[in-house]
């Protein structure tokens, strides 16, 4: 008997953990529009064109799978949602370690659209940069950034 209660308190576990994955996967995205500005770097770090296109479109692409926005659109865009959010991203740290590697810090900032009022500001981890040239280091940027976005945002 104390073995098959064991085994249905187990189950009710198991069930309500997968009930409210499940609610949480559903749940409203928290902006409902963004609008993702092009990369910007510090004085004193030079990285290629590629690089910095490469991460913002990978950023995006993650950002939009993350569900913290509903929409998530590019600079310039249509925006016509009084609610909207303007995501700002810069390079404060990058350090290379030639093609296998490296190293990249960005400040995140996330302003009402209307009136560039500011939502949240922070600093991500150090995030690395495997891969060997400018096109994968930007992929693998792009989806570690998006994780840390995704993780800080409140």
């Amino acid at each position: 008997m104390r073995r098959y209660f064991s085994w249905m308190i187990l189950v009710a576990l198991l069930l309500t953990a997968s009930v409210m994955a499940a609610a949480k996967e559903n749940a409203p995205a928290k902006y409902t529009v963004v609008e993702v500005k092009h990369l910007t770097v510090a004085d004193g770090i030079d990285l290629p064109a590629e690089y910095l296109n490469g991460t913002y479109d990978k950023l995006r692409e993650e950002l939009a799978k993350k569900g913290i926005f509903g929409t998530v659109a590019e600079e310039g865009g249509a925006i016509s949602d009084p609610g909207a959010v303007v995501l700002e991203c810069k390079i404060v740290k990058f350090h290379s370690n030639g093609m296998t590697g490296g190293h990249v810090q960005v400040e995140v900032t996330l302003l009402s659209r209307g009136d560039r009022k500011l939502i949240q500001q922070f600093i991500t981890q150090e995030m690395q940069t495997n891969g060997g040239n400018w096109g994968n280091k930007s992929r693998v940027t792009g989806h570690y950034l998006a994780e840390e976005i995704k993780r800080n945002l409140r």
